[in-house]
């Protein structure tokens, strides 16, 4: 049986190890910790180095005098007499506050599956530069670019399909690749947060959204091709995802994902030869508007199998309709 130092200097049972009063310490000087108020005398319990950091700074913070003895589970806080209630009550308020408990987003293991619509757009242009099934009866390069290019005075005529098409036509294996190895990581961490075929589906929306306000934008005469439209669309819908999960309210919560999203447009969207940049933008706008009611959606849990396979089936079965409307099949 151990002793702990009560009022006035008299000494307590307490279901402690065995403990001298250090040198130093004035007479009627009191231990305190994070037990709260009332409980002088009660036990002392063996406070970790941040804890007693902590405690050292709130003491110091609201001005109470104290002394602060031995190093580790020997460490020990002394106030006087008169301010033992003011800090054990500073001390309980501390110890009773709440952390922000970040809730952590349940991933779903499909980062290899992510890649596979990433290997078919790699397929179509390889069939469209004829590296393989030449001879079969295919339209020529030329053929599928006069055909699925963002044109917009063909799109402003009616040819909506566009929107979709260009966005699986690339120039040369740089532009392809490029593109790719931009789109691979992003598109792997939004169907890991939202599912795959939810995360394809959104993604051709976002980038067809934002051809169209490209379209909009452009002087009659203008042209490009290129999936950049949808990565940046990705991007944005990962942005808000971020956004819609994030404990932080008002502003603050916009800030680091937006933050995030204007500096890769900064650094990968706006420099370069040939760089359709209002498309860029108008990619991440769109995907982050879309992403808001993707991911209130997802809040709860990303949809299941059945959902999932029903979005991607729908987002492949768009791109080959876009395509057979181009080609006068549909």
């Amino acid at each position: 049986m151990g002793y702990a130092w009560g009022a006035g200097g008299r000494r307590h049972a307490g279901r402690v190890s065995m403990w001298r009063r250090p040198d130093g310490v004035p007479p009627g000087w009191r231990v305190v910790d994070f037990s709260g108020p009332g409980k002088s005398g009660r036990s002392y319990p063996c406070l970790g180095t941040r804890q007693m950091e902590l405690l050292r700074l709130v003491l110091e913070a609201r001005g109470i005098p104290h002394v602060v003895t031995g190093n580790g589970a020997q460490a020990r806080a002394f106030v006087p007499a008169m301010f033992e209630l003011a800090a054990r009550s500073e001390l309980a308020a501390v110890a009773a506050e709440k952390p922000v408990v970040r809730p952590r987003v349940p991933l779903r293991r499909n980062a290899h599956w992510a890649m596979l619509p990433l290997l078919a757009m790699i397929v179509l242009h390889g069939m469209r530069m004829g590296w393989w099934l030449s001879g079969t009866g295919l339209p020529s390069s030329a053929g599928w670019l006069d055909c699925g290019r963002l044109d917009v005075d063909l799109v402003r005529a009616g040819g909506w399909w566009r929107t979709v098409t260009s966005l699986t036509l690339h120039s040369d294996g740089l532009h392809l690749f490029s593109n790719v190895l931009f789109a691979a990581p992003f598109f792997a961490m939004l169907a890991q947060r939202i599912g795959l075929g939810m995360a394809l589906f959104a993604s051709l929306l976002a980038g067809a959204l934002g051809n169209a306000c490209d379209v909009l934008y452009r002087d009659p005469g203008y042209a490009s091709i290129g999936a950049s439209t949808a990565m940046f669309g990705v991007v944005g819908l990962l942005c808000a995802d971020i956004v819609v999960r994030s404990p932080e309210r008002g502003l603050r919560r916009l800030a680091l994902p937006v933050a995030a999203g204007m500096g890769f447009l900064a650094m990968l969207g706006a420099e370069g030869q040939n760089i359709d940049y209002a498309a860029h933008v108008f990619g991440l706008a769109c995907g982050f508007a879309l992403g808001l009611p993707v991911g209130g959606c997802c809040l709860r849990g990303a949809p299941g199998w059945a959902a999932q396979l029903a979005l991607g089936v729908s987002g492949v079965a768009l791109v080959l309709a876009c395509w057979m409307r181009a080609f006068n099949m549909l």
